[in-house]
């Protein structure tokens, strides 16, 4: 192979290499399985937490919490989630912690 080709082989590799990184971030991101157990102790050191949507790159629903360094994918649909949640919601000073779903371009305002 030629010095023209091993460069032109160099920079196919090097496009690749930087197409997934572009893509990995985005995927590894997303829950890839929920547990539909929580414990308080948990949900007491909750710091923020999100909605993550079935639809796009992520194909599950999960609610994240994150504490400390951490993050946990939880099912929705779990009732000890939902109960915390809603006490946050009616919490006059929640320190930023309620889970709000995002709402889509395409969706409504």
């Amino acid at each position: 192979m030629g010095s023209t080709g091993a460069a032109v082989l160099a920079a196919t590799v090097l496009l690749i290499i930087q197409a997934s990184e572009a893509i990995l971030p985005v995927a590894s991101n997303c829950c890839t399985e929920v547990s539909h157990q929580v414990s308080r102790r948990l949900l007491a050191k909750v710091k923020r937490c999100h909605f993550q949507r079935a639809d796009g790159v992520c194909d599950l629903p999960a609610v994240i919490l994150h504490v400390h360094h951490r993050k946990f994918c939880v099912s929705p649909h779990n009732h000890t989630l939902k109960t915390w949640m809603e006490t946050q919601k009616n919490k006059k000073n929640t320190k930023g912690i309620i889970c709000n779903k995002k709402k889509h371009p395409h969706e409504n305002k």
